[in-house]
This record gives structure tokens, C-alpha cells and sequence, in this order.
């Protein structure tokens, strides 16, 4: 119209006013096109997973899907539903925020069902902020409408290939949320829970704790030991650690705080906590002292070495074999043995019965060491 005008006739502000008198026809208004698309304005991205979701329903085959996605973490899910009632969407998110918790936003677009009253009251009890869309751009809940997308794909494959729809959905939801994703890098699982789902292909990798405990078990058959167990209430004999006290004290178990320690109240009057090997049972065994105070052990180890020395006296002599500790050896040279250095370094050993073992069976080394025939 502005170009015919030009050919003909001419005045100052010509093409304003012939466009003002295109405005007010309202033939033209009808048919106008749409004004030129605005410039993208995308969603603030959240600062963490399950602050804003995105939803929608899908309907295939006479079937209605609702599907939520995670504006952060990317989570995405989808549920058969009744219908799409406000009362059957309630009850879905209710099921959903039981799992995941309330969310801060909520995006949708102007359904019926999120139009309702009940679903506007269910999120004001809630403290869910709803926000719905452009009416008829659904372009602005775009993160759900791609969601609805990419779930009608998977079903459609499903029926073509004669899959179980609800088995297939399941299949494609576990895979999808243990994926990166291409816009943050990050799996939805990941993002979401903290860690990745568990799948077969993860039986190929090997399993720390199997590892770590199989190394535990190595490291507990080769270190040896034996296994010592205190019953509360039993009379032990505790290492005593303190400046004044002596090296072992008598006491008596009153809890036990682990599997090897025990705490332990001693007849000084003091409680203290012990390993298992810094105690020993207060019972005559050939792996205890016996029950004997601190002053009397040294005189019990003492009286143990010469009843034992008596006893040897009293067995038959041999020829070759003068007295219990002489004789001679392989070069016919007689020897003393209560002077050998070890037999002087056995009577300086700690006064318990197992020294007196010690003593015994260093006795019998120095007597075969000597060469002393019986």
C-alpha cells in the first residue's frame, strides 16, 4: 500500500499515516501475522537438585503418563495414571514428595487439573509456589514438554517391538538417571541422591569391602596371637602404666568397650581401660601368673626353680653324669651349668609363671647345648 502511495502522491509523514490507517481496519487485524519471536529468556537455573519441577501429562493410546522433571539434577519420571484428575495428580505428588520431599517450585501449564481448586490448595498447604505458563505457548514449560517427548519415543519403541510398556518405561527411567546428562555433565542419580545406581555391569568391577576385608583376614592369619575373652566380673591382673604403682595390679572386669579392650576397676581404687593384651586372668594356667600379689611372685618363681632342680637331683644319675647341673660334654670336658650366661640371665626374668617356663626350657637348651647325656 505505502509503495503504490509513493508512485502518485507525496506529503510529509505519508507512510505513518497509511500505516495508522491499516491498524484501524479490522479485516487486516484479523489476518495480521504474528509479531517477530521475542529473544529466549531461559529459567533461572536452581542453586540445588528438587527446588523447581517441571510437569505435564502425555496421553498414548488412550493411556495418560504424567511426567516431572528436575529443573537441577535433571531427574526425570513418568507414572501410569487413573486419569487426569486433580484428584489422581495429587495423589501421584503426594506419593512422589513422600519420597523426595516438597519442592520449591512447581512449573505447569493451564491443564484443568492444575487449574483446580484442590491442587492449588494441596500446594498452599504445602508451601509450594505454582507457577503455570503462557496459556497456549507451551514453549515455556519446555523442560517438561522435551520430558513428554522423549517418554512418548520409548513407549512408541516399546509397542512397535511388542514390549511390556510398564517393563520398558522402567528400563528406560533406571538407564536415563544413571546417565550424564548433556547439559550439566553430571548423572541425574548423582546429582540427585549423591551417587550412582547400582547395576549388572557394576558386578564386573571388584567390590572395595570384598577387598578390604579379604586383606583384613591376610593381615589377622599372619599376625598370630591368640584370642583372649574377659567375662564382666573377672579377677585379672591389669598392666599398671602410673609412676608410683607397680608393673601389674590386681583388678576385676567391669564393662567391656570393645571387642578387645575392657575397662577395668583395679584394688588401688582406680579404673582404667585396658587391651586384652595387657591383661592376664588371675587363675593357675600355664598361660597366666598365679594368684599371688606382687611381693609374692618373685618368692613363688624362686620356690618353682628349685622344685624343679630337686626333682632332677632325684632322678638316677647316668655314668657320664656327675650332679643335675654338671656333666660333660662331646669332648669329654666337664662343665658347670648353673654358670653359663644363660642360665644367670633366666634367674633375672620377670617373676611370673610363664618366666618360670622360660627358665625351665632355657635350662634344658643350656643342658643339651653342654652335651650332657641323661
Amino acid at each position: 500500500m505505502k509503495s503504490i502511495a509513493r508512485h502518485y502522491v507525496y506529503w510529509p509523514e505519508i507512510d505513518t499515516d497509511i500505516e495508522g490507517l491499516g491498524r484501524e481496519c479490522e479485516a487486516c487485524r484479523i489476518v495480521r501475522d504474528a509479531p517477530p519471536r521475542s529473544s529466549l529468556h531461559p529459567w533461572e537455573f536452581p542453586t540445588a537438585p528438587w527446588q523447581r519441577l517441571h510437569a505435564d501429562f502425555a496421553q498414548l493410546n488412550g493411556k495418560y503418563y504424567i511426567i516431572i522433571v528436575d529443573a537441577n539434577s535433571k531427574w526425570l519420571d513418568a507414572a501410569l495414571i487413573r486419569s487426569t484428575s486433580a484428584i489422581d495428580t495429587i495423589q501421584y505428588f503426594r506419593k512422589l514428595f513422600s519420597i523426595f520431599g516438597l519442592p520449591v517450585q512447581l512449573v505447569t501449564d493451564n491443564g484443568p487439573p492444575f487449574q483446580s481448586h484442590e491442587f492449588n490448595d494441596f500446594c498452599k498447604k504445602n508451601t509450594i509456589r505454582h507457577t503455570t505458563a503462557s496459556p497456549h505457548r507451551p514453549q515455556g514449560n519446555g523442560a517438561a514438554e522435551n520430558a513428554v517427548k522423549t517418554i512418548k519415543k520409548t513407549l512408541k519403541k516399546a509397542i512397535y517391538e511388542g514390549q511390556d510398556v510398564t517393563s520398558a518405561l522402567c528400563r528406560f527411567l533406571f538407564q536415563y538417571r544413571n546417565c550424564e546428562h548433556a547439559t550439566t555433565g553430571v548423572a541425574p542419580a548423582v546429582a540427585l541422591l549423591g551417587r550412582r545406581l547400582r547395576t549388572r555391569l557394576d558386578a564386573v568391577r571388584p567390590n572395595t569391602s570384598d577387598i578390604v576385608r579379604q586383606a583384613q583376614d591376610k593381615q589377622v592369619a599372619e599376625a598370630g596371637g591368640m584370642d583372649r575373652t574377659f567375662e564382666v566380673g573377672e579377677s585379672v591382673i591389669a598392666r599398671d602404666y602410673s609412676s608410683r604403682g607397680d608393673k601389674w595390679t590386681e583388678g576385676q572386669i567391669t564393662s567391656k568397650t570393645g571387642p578387645v579392650s575392657y575397662t577395668v576397676q583395679l584394688n588401688t581404687g582406680n579404673a582404667c581401660r585396658r587391651h586384652s593384651d595387657q591383661l592376664w586372668p588371675l587363675k593357675r594356667n600355664r598361660l597366666s601368673t598365679p594368684h599371688l600379689s606382687n611381693n609374692e611372685l618373685s618368692d613363688y618363681d624362686n620356690q618353682s626353680r628349685r622344685s624343679y632342680d630337686n626333682q632332677q637331683r632325684q632322678e638316677p644319675d647316668d655314668k657320664n653324669l656327675k650332679s643335675p647341673m654338671t656333666g660333660k660334654n662331646e669332648k669329654g670336658e666337664e662343665k658347670d651349668v648353673m654358670n653359663s650366661p644363660n642360665i644367670k640371665e633366666c634367674e633375672q626374668l620377670s617373676p611370673t609363671n610363664q618366666c618360670s617356663d622360660r627358665a625351665r626350657r632355657a635350662l634344658e637348651r643350656e643342658l643339651r647345648k653342654q652335651g650332657i647325656e641323661k
